[in-house]
């Protein structure tokens, strides 16, 4: 157990993010925090010990040709990913890591940051699920109720364990069997909006780290 006392107000917890508490690893520890400068430090140990979110392009578009549609999602994900600390991974893409490699974009500073993400393994080429995602989770506007997941609460949940976020790029969406492998349904906008497939990838990232810095 441990007692955090921030700003005056203090929570008694054992594993957990509540709110605006920060808890951590430690057992029988009073910490007692009113400067600024400490509880900023505080702040940032905090960060590092969130979990990565990964978010997974399901190509959904076509299995067989590689298009320019396909190298665009890419071009347009990778800085995303990038300012927002997470992974990308793309999913059933007609190509190879050679084919990544020679994308030529002028997004994203002439894919400087797609680049950051390859050199760092930080972009993943997969045909499956791979547990290294964490928590599956399938980005829809039409959600299943008893599955469905705010964006604060991925962000909770990020404080114990990784997850993988899909996004379904091409007019079908993600397919059925895709959508079963979810365990949580987020809904970004919480209002069941349907979001053009680059406004989701570049809002669901910005959002879920809004949520991580306000927790």
């Amino acid at each position: 157990m441990a007692l955090i006392v921030i700003d005056g107000i203090s929570v008694v917890c054992d594993y957990a993010i509540i709110s605006h508490y920060y808890i951590l690893y430690y057992k029988v520890i009073v910490y007692i925090i009113f400067d600024k400068k400490i509880l900023n430090k505080f702040k940032r140990e905090i960060m590092k010990h969130f979990k990565r979110m990964t978010l997974i392009l399901y190509n959904s578009y076509d299995k067989n040709r590689w298009h320019e549609a396909h190298k665009r999602a890419i071009a347009r994900a990778a800085p995303i990913c990038y300012a927002f600390d997470c992974n990308l991974a793309i999913m059933d893409f007609p190509c190879n890591k050679d084919d990544i490699l020679s994308i030529e974009t002028t997004i994203g500073n002439s894919g400087k940051y797609l680049r950051e993400l390859i050199n760092n393994n930080r972009f993943i080429i997969t045909d499956k699920y791979q547990a290294q995602f964490g928590t599956p989770i399938i980005a829809t506007s039409n959600p299943d109720n008893d599955k469905l997941i705010t964006p604060r609460e991925v962000a909770n949940h990020l404080l114990k364990k990784s997850c993988g976020v899909f996004v379904g790029l091409g007019r079908h969406g993600l397919p059925k069997n895709i959508v079963k492998l979810g365990e949580y349904h987020l809904d970004i906008t919480e209002k069941k909006v349907s979001l053009e497939t680059c406004t989701a990838i570049a809002t669901i990232p910005s959002a879920i780290a809004t949520y991580l810095k306000l927790l």
